[in-house]
């Protein structure tokens, strides 16, 4: 199963999305929400016009294709700004202030800092998955 790369980037009006290695896949909207709704409806439409032009595997491609979506940490932490640095940071151990510089823009962020950000944020998803009130 292919895997398309969606970047989202904020706008003065809302959100963009695009995949960067598909030619004609843009999209914008309000809310993140939004955006993968309608990035759908893009890749129907895509996959649609594919078939009508006798494209049928780029269609099956594209129908069958994984979509994964892609935001720098400046934009993750303003969306979801009820999630406290500090505390996240000494989550996943990571210096506090270097997160608040990097979701800040002021230092770039490497690779092995996306990771560790990325795989810590998917280890608190579980563990929140995992708890039930009585």
């Amino acid at each position: 199963m292919d895997i398309i790369k969606v970047i989202l980037e904020k706008t003065n009006t809302g959100y963009s999305a695009y995949a960067p290695d598909e030619k004609g896949l843009v999209t914008a909207g309000n809310t993140f929400d939004e955006i993968k709704e309608n990035f759908n409806e893009v890749i129907d439409l895509q996959a649609e016009y594919l078939e009508e032009t006798n494209n049928k595997e780029d269609a099956s491609r594209l129908k069958k294709a994984k979509l994964e979506f892609y935001l720098d940490v400046e934009q993750f932490f303003e969306h979801f700004s009820m999630i406290n640095k500090t505390a996240f940071a000494h989550y996943i151990g990571m210096n506090d202030s270097q997160l608040r510089k990097i979701s800040n823009n002021i230092v770039p962020l490497s690779s092995t800092k996306a990771l560790q950000i990325q795989n810590g944020l998917h280890t608190l998803a579980k563990d929140l998955s995992s708890v039930h009130f009585a």
